[in-house]
């Protein structure tokens, strides 16, 4: 490359020959201020503070290439950042005189203004790292100086792509594909990739696209379409999709959304393109209940506002059927429960415990629910006040000074039969005959077993079973199946286990400590 200094023809290819001059470079200190920068240079001036924070801390490792003009003062042919970067430098307060001048190489052989270009473009090519949009200009213009050295006498050997290439340090083909964006793009978004904000591949794709579908992208998008998607509507354009409808709404008028459809398969998700065939009301995604299209058209906005309504309406009137029928059962057994609370005269601030979980209940709530009365805060479910979800009868009731027989149905009898006390149990024990009255069905407690033995308890809800327990008649205590130390279950109801058999049956053990 660098042969081109001379003027005769060149026979071997870019870079096979040394670096020829008429004359030995020195370097040559030159004042800061009589530096310009030569008015075809292209390329960015990016990282200056970095670079300023380098050379300050390293000093100018590299002198900066000019050449003399007429008027006394240097043209930069190599060295922009550099030069940049020292003027900042010697802005900063400070900074003193340090940078007031600065080592320069300085050309004075008599190059053409096309040469000088070309060493320009050749030596920011190799000390640079450049964007694809500066290796677009610096192709476009390499190009054109090597036809113009052409005409000046000089040869170039192959063909002129791979002399670009070559003078560009690109491969051929990304040579080709930047040419296609430099010379298709469209100005709006040619600007755009000159920023370095719209990346090659999505140039590339777009610069592919006719001119008329590059506009119509440009005029409805605020943002950039990414490359897959605008490779998908190559794809589709190339297929003859142009998104400009075809049918007639349904009263009879054609569709007038325009672009409406492409700007749909702009943004819309993986799978989700229209091509603008298929009418709003017709499609899928305008009718589903979540996640539907945002692009689709008033009618069928209004469409589907209706289906939803009239779903909602029919979901509505199912819910109210429901809670109609939960409200007249729940209504049955605040009466069941009223009616013990009335008997007992329990005000309607008495608080009445029904369950471990949900609202607490007051007996005036129990009347109100009894009357039909129900608040909107009132969330009943079939659960609601059924006997099965008491969580402790026994305590409830006491709470409605009923039996658990009547909470539970067995009854309709307020009260059962009243609780014999201690002293009375024991003489009752003591003197009845052993009739095996323990062996009976269940026995609600408080009725206490008369025998000492072993007894199966429900000590909660009857869905979660029981456990083995000792009753103690001498004690009147309830102990551990295998061990004579007391327990404190709360015993719902109780039963008698029968007589275990001899290959199960164990010798309980007495408490080692001996204490209750």
């Amino acid at each position: 490359w660098q042969s081109l200094i001379s003027r005769r023809p060149l026979p071997l290819p870019w870079g096979m020959c040394p670096i020829r001059t008429q004359s030995r470079e020195a370097i040559e200190y030159i004042s800061l201020d009589k530096l310009e920068a030569d008015p075809g240079n292209f390329y960015s001036l990016t990282g200056l503070e970095d670079l300023a924070a380098n050379i300050e801390l390293c000093g100018l490792q590299q002198p900066i290439r000019v050449r003399p003009t007429e008027d006394g003062r240097y043209v930069i042919v190599s060295g922009h950042r550099r030069w940049s970067a020292l003027k900042l430098l010697r802005s900063t307060e400070g900074s003193g005189d340090r940078w007031a001048s600065i080592p320069c190489i300085v050309e004075r052989d008599e190059a053409s203004q096309e040469l000088r270009e070309l060493r320009l473009i050749l030596a920011n090519s190799s000390t640079r790292v450049l964007s694809p949009a500066e290796v677009s200009k610096q192709a476009q213009r390499v190009e054109l100086l090597l036809y113009q050295l052409k005409e000046q006498g000089y040869e170039f050997p192959g063909r002129m792509r791979d002399q670009v290439a070559a003078a560009c340090q690109v491969s051929a083909p990304k040579l080709a594909r930047l040419k296609v964006i430099r010379e298709r793009l469209i100005p709006a978004y040619l600007e755009v990739f000159d920023r370095n904000k719209l990346p090659e591949q999505t140039a590339y794709v777009l610069a592919r696209m006719e001119t008329a579908l590059q506009e119509r992208l440009a005029n409805m998008l605020p943002n950039l379409p990414t490359g897959s998607r605008a490779e998908e509507l190559l794809g589709m354009a190339q297929n003859g999709t142009d998104w400009r409808p075809k049918f007639a709404c349904p009263d009879g008028s054609p569709c007038k959304r325009g672009d409406a459809f492409l700007r749909h398969d702009l943004d819309c998700g993986y799978g989700e393109l229209c091509k603008g065939e298929t009418c709003c009301l017709d499609c899928a995604r305008a009718k589903v209940s979540c996640y539907a299209c945002e692009r689709m058209c008033s009618k069928a906005k209004a469409a589907r506002k209706a289906q939803r309504d009239e779903e909602e309406a029919r979901e509505a009137k199912r819910e109210a059927k429901i809670q109609a029928e939960i409200q007249k059962n729940v209504q049955l057994r605040a009466k069941r429960l009223a009616a013990a609370a009335d008997a007992a005269g329990l005000d309607d601030y008495s608080p009445i415990y029904i369950s471990d979980y949900g609202r607490s209940m007051t007996a005036g709530k129990l009347r109100e629910w009894a009357a039909g009365h129900f608040d909107q805060d009132d969330r009943l479910y079939p659960s609601t006040l059924n006997a099965r979800n008491f969580s402790d009868p026994v305590r409830l009731a006491k709470d409605l000074g009923c039996s658990t027989d009547y909470l539970l149905g067995v009854t309709d009898e307020l009260t059962g039969p009243p609780a014999a006390s201690t002293s009375a149990t024991k003489q009752a024990r003591e003197t009845a005959p052993d009739s095996g009255d323990d062996d009976g069905p269940w026995h609600w407690w408080p009725e206490q077993p008369q025998k000492s033995g072993l007894y199966w308890c429900i000590t909660g809800p009857m869905s979660q079973g029981g456990s083995l327990y000792w009753w103690s008649a001498e004690k009147e205590r309830w102990e551990h199946a295998a061990m004579a130390f007391p327990l404190s279950p709360t015993v719902t109801i109780w039963m008698r286990c029968p007589q275990l058999p001899e290959s199960m049956d164990w010798e309980r053990q007495e408490d080692p400590n001996g204490e209750e």
